[in-house]
């Protein structure tokens, strides 16, 4: 998979997490990324990190 520019990127994980309510797993893997970066994507949403 290419790689998507980081603001494309944010905007896919929101997407798939909010609107079509998938979990952090899945969205990681149809995205090729970690995990823990998806995770880090949704807490910066949420306002629980900087």
């Amino acid at each position: 998979m290419r790689t998507l520019s980081r603001q494309v990127l944010v905007e896919r994980v929101l997407t798939l997490w909010l609107q079509e309510n998938r979990d952090t797993h899945s969205i990681a893997a149809e995205l090729g990324i970690d995990e823990d970066e998806v995770c880090k994507i949704i807490e910066q949403l949420e306002g629980r990190r900087p």
